[in-house]
């Protein structure tokens, strides 16, 4: 593969993290994007250049795409429940990677490479998978050259779980039955790697288990040592939620409408992940239980 002078954008998440780790191994340039000096502090070292900006700001990214060859964005609002972050999935999303997107072409980059998410009929309509889309659709228009990698959902998005059981009780909303197979960001961020110099215009990730929300619900439980406790909470509770906090927390009223939909919606891509969820489980909840004997 040749060299490819690169931006990444989101490089301290879970998925970008791996992925800087990946692309430095592999003898690329690699220019990253951070949003807070805190943030950017975590990469100094290990990449080549750091920028700190947020992409989200008019114009704050002007400038960051000068001599790069590839942009890959692993640029999106997470989706934990944290109260402290307000803004909706477009207003980060969208602006921010519309943002990296003109200053791109500006810039004359070739490709663009976008962590997006797999879109399931059954949950593709909430503001949180239509942003996504929405990204796409703009880097489709573009005229740049694209690969688009679609995960079912990652691991860390699954650690509030661990946090449940060790407390005695999980909640799943609906019937506990919908299929899923989420995947370690690891293999999510090797799926990245392999198309920054070219590849399919979609590459849908899945994990290699095949699993109901229950069977995950107790995996988590099997990692702390508890006999599984699950409350099925209807999917309306979180559908009516969404809406009450509509004009108030934009954010997690997005996230509890994409929670009731997913949740109790099959999500299954092709399973490329080779990592398994049992293992990930266990290693969270043991640094937790480290941490908490430290403390």
């Amino acid at each position: 593969m040749a060299l490819q002078r690169i931006l990444l954008a989101g490089a301290t998440g879970s998925v970008g993290l791996e992925l800087l780790r990946l692309l430095r191994a592999r003898e690329h340039v690699v220019r990253t994007l951070s949003r807070a000096e805190a943030n950017a502090a975590r990469v100094r070292g290990l990449a080549s250049e750091v920028v700190v900006a947020d992409a989200a700001e008019p114009g704050a990214v002007a400038g960051a795409l000068d001599g790069v060859d590839t942009l890959v964005s692993c640029l999106g609002a997470n989706v934990s429940m944290t109260l402290r972050e307000r803004r909706s999935y477009h207003d980060v999303d969208v602006v921010a990677n519309t943002s990296l997107l003109e200053a791109a072409k500006r810039a004359g980059v070739r490709r663009f490479v976008y962590l997006s998410a797999h879109p399931g009929p059954g949950y593709a309509h909430t503001r949180y998978l239509s942003a996504h889309l929405q990204v796409e659709e703009l880097i489709r228009a573009s005229g740049l050259s694209f690969s688009f990698v679609r995960p079912t959902g990652i691991y860390t998005a699954l650690s509030d779980m661990i946090a449940m059981a060790r407390a005695g009780l999980g909640m799943v909303p609906g019937d506990g039955l919908a299929r899923t197979n989420p995947v370690h960001p690891t293999d999510v961020a090797e799926a990245l790697a392999d198309v920054v110099a070219g590849g399919p215009d979609v590459v849908a990730v899945g994990g290699p288990d095949v699993m109901t929300r229950d069977e995950v619900m107790r995996l988590a439980f099997e990692a702390v040592g508890k006999e599984p406790q699950i409350l099925h909470v209807p999917a309306g509770v979180f559908r009516a939620t969404s809406v009450l906090l509509g004009g108030i927390h934009p954010r997690l009223s997005d996230l509890l409408e994409f929670v009731a939909a997913v949740t109790t919606s099959d999500s299954v891509a092709p399973a490329r992940g080779t990592r398994p969820l049992r293992a990930w489980f266990a290693e969270v909840a043991g640094a937790q239980e480290g941490r908490r004997l430290e403390g």
